[in-house]
């Protein structure tokens, strides 16, 4: 291993979880970081919330070393593709199908409750032999984290599971919110790290504050949960523990399993022709103003009129960040692609109200 700032004695490959609420920047702060030198020779996994998938055409390091999990939520149902994809991912090095890899970075899905992903990390006994697990870093938004934790378990197991915590978008936050976020954060895990990361850039050094999960100034998962049952009435938080919809049908790809998350939906919308991009903002503030609380996350690749080459656009809740640009269509073909991620919805009628804004039959503005 070259000598950088994660040498260590033990020399298996340290895996590191990076994981956060919907929208948190865990994907900006992951493109930032696989293009940093201490990095340059690790492996990415990356988790999508069910069968829709657009992550993995924003992280720009898209090589061999880069696999996507399509299955579904990594805490809810793929602990076997997890430790699948690690094997893999270490037999395809030993005979040098791949490039060697000194780390490996997974990337959960923005409701994943981290909790039985690191119990699969510990206990796996070919995991064990080879891989070590190497901590949690919880990205938390800055904007709409104190929301969150109100409302979403998921976010609160997060942030109580977190051995490094790294605050986003504090840049875009109202005056005051940071101390206020950081106060809260303090509460609910004293124990992690914070760092604040502008536009996702935070050196990957921070890595160092991690370790071996286990050590006498950690907590157990069941130790985390004891406590925030205790602590969850004083903060006033959503509770962490929620019963998960269970199904005795065996993992078989492409078969639908009963999730956890049985309130929240992903859909996709695809439209193959090129739409007014006051039309999409038009459309999408319709459903951010119809659905304020259950809109989760959005993101699309959008095949803009006015527009050469595709866009990436991304929001949480009502709030909608700038455009990026994409060099080439991700597919080779140009579509947009509009995903949703949502609580309690209609996607019939998600889908049909943009239909008729985007693409209307008797149109009622003239766009220039």
């Amino acid at each position: 291993m070259s000598e950088t700032c994660f040498d260590t004695e033990d020399f298996r490959i340290p895996v590191t979880v990076l994981t956060g609420f919907l929208g948190s920047g865990k994907t900006t702060l992951l493109n930032y970081w696989v293009k940093q030198p201490e990095l340059a020779n690790c492996a990415v996994l990356i988790n999508e919330f069910g069968a829709v998938g657009l992550d993995h055409h924003l992280v720009e390091k898209l090589d061999d070393n880069v696999v996507m999990l399509e299955s579904g939520c990594v805490c809810c149902n793929v602990q076997g593709d997890l430790v699948n994809a690690l094997r893999d991912l270490f037999m395809r090095a030993m005979r040098r199908e791949i490039k060697p890899f000194q780390r490996v970075l997974i990337e959960t899905t923005g409701l994943a409750d981290p909790g039985p992903v690191l119990f699969t990390l510990r206990n796996d006994p070919f995991f064990a032999q080879r891989y070590r697990f190497d901590g949690t870093v919880t990205v938390v938004d800055v904007c709409h984290i104190t929301q969150q934790l109100t409302q979403q378990y998921e976010a609160v197991k997060q942030v109580a599971l977190a051995d490094l915590l790294v605050l986003s978008k504090s840049d875009l936050a109202d005056f005051g919110a940071l101390p206020e976020v950081e106060n809260l954060l303090q509460r609910i895990n004293p124990m992690a790290p914070r760092h604040i990361a502008i536009k996702g850039e935070l050196s990957p050094a921070v890595l160092e504050q991690n370790g071996p999960f286990g050590s006498g100034s950690r907590r157990s998962p069941a130790e985390i949960r004891k406590w925030l049952q205790g602590a969850i009435a004083e903060l006033g938080l959503a509770s962490p523990v929620k019963p998960a919809t269970v199904t005795g049908a065996p993992l078989i790809a492409n078969t639908p399993i009963a999730s956890a998350h049985s309130d929240v939906e992903a859909f996709c919308l695809r439209y193959d022709k090129p739409m007014p991009t006051a039309r999409f903002l038009d459309g999408l503030r319709m459903v951010q103003m119809r659905y304020p609380e259950r809109l989760l996350r959005f993101k699309a690749i959008l095949w803009l009129e006015e527009q050469d080459k595709p866009v990436v656009v991304h929001g949480v809740h009502d709030q909608l960040y700038p455009i990026m640009n994409l060099p080439e269509w991700p597919n080779g073909e140009p579509a947009s692609e509009l995903v949703f991620i949502m609580k309690q919805t209609d996607r019939q009628e998600v889908e049909e109200m943009l239909q008729e804004e985007f693409f209307p039959k008797y149109p009622r503005f003239q766009y220039e």
